[in-house]
């Protein structure tokens, strides 16, 4: 597919400003997608969906395993025979032999609009929906995602091509813009909510998040999410919440009000790293518990290099 004939010259680098998102900067995404995409005569073991054989389970007529039955599966997939056999019913999964929708639901919390290195969470966020909807593009797939920030809500029905890229493109132009109100609600459940509601059996999601608040129920609504559905975790990390900052202090501020953190003292700066990575084990259980790829994305990675992590990790755990 060739997407030349309506991508405008892209603005020189200095418009990027890590702040907010341009239409040029998620435009130039399309060449680190390229260099993910596979020769064609080889078989699609990659977390998009192409043309050609694909080691992930849907509606395909190549039989591929037979697993427990869930309620909601569709009985005429029922495998008489394993379930005769074992006493409990099993249904029947098939290789996918199509295209199949790409949804990328992106978390914009208050919490994304930070950053201390090369951009803003909420814009790593962007620029990695932005690769995931070109990749899909060039893999002959339909785009779509669910944006939420703390003002507004992007509902995006799948589309093919270069109408659903550039659809995903100036939603998540608009969602970087900080929020102009003040607001401390997450909104990583109202977007699994939606996705649950709306996303249709057999997608593939990349749900895209700092998990920075998440509740009890999260294990339950990823297990509802995935049940019918592709799911990959991607965790949006700043540096600064890896480790704390050098023995000194500091003023910090949520622009409004102001305080000073102190990390003279050794226990403190433990006792900051221990909370965020006891954080982040929580969701790599849930991640495993769930068998979902877990992917993490520190502000200054390469996004080319994450994906390429995330094709091996997909066939991994489709494996487990």
């Amino acid at each position: 597919m060739r997407f030349s004939k309506f991508i405008r010259k892209s603005r020189p680098a200095s418009s990027v400003n890590g702040i907010t998102c341009t239409t040029e900067e998620l435009l130039d995404l399309r060449h680190t997608a390229r260099s993910l995409i596979g020769k064609s005569h080889q078989k699609a073991y990659s977390i998009m969906a192409g043309n050609t054989l694909s080691k992930f389970r849907g509606r395909g007529m190549d039989y591929a395993e037979s697993r427990i039955y869930t309620p909601g599966d569709d009985i005429r997939s029922i495998d008489w025979r394993v379930t005769a056999r074992s006493g409990k019913t099993h249904t029947k999964l098939y290789s996918e032999e199509r295209d199949c929708p790409v949804m990328t639901l992106v978390d914009f919390s208050p919490s994304l609009y930070f950053g201390t290195k090369e951009a803003f969470k909420s814009v790593i966020a962007a620029r990695l929906a932005a690769t995931v909807a070109w990749t899909a593009a060039f893999n002959s797939d339909r785009i779509g995602g669910i944006l939420q920030t703390p003002q507004e809500k992007f509902e995006l029905r799948p589309q093919a091509g270069r109408k659903g890229v550039l659809t995903l493109i100036h939603a998540l132009v608009k969602a970087t813009k900080p929020p102009v109100s003040e607001s401390s609600n997450s909104s990583l459940e109202q977007i699994l909510h939606n996705g649950m509601r709306t996303i249709r059996p057999g997608s593939r999601i990349f749900l895209i998040s700092d998990f920075y608040h998440h509740d009890h129920n999260l294990e339950r609504n990823l297990s509802r999410l995935r049940r019918h559905n592709d799911l990959i975790l991607c965790q949006i990390i700043d540096p600064l919440e890896l480790k704390a900052p050098p023995p000194g202090l500091y003023n910090i501020s949520n622009g409004r009000d102001q305080a000073q953190l102190s990390t003279k003292a050794s226990a403190v700066r433990k006792a900051y790293s221990e909370k965020f990575n006891q954080r982040r084990e929580n969701l790599s259980c849930i991640a495993g518990n769930l068998k979902i790829p877990y992917l993490k994305v520190v502000s200054g990675d390469d996004i080319a290099g994450i994906m390429r992590r995330g094709l091996s990790l997909k066939q991994t755990v489709s494996r487990a």
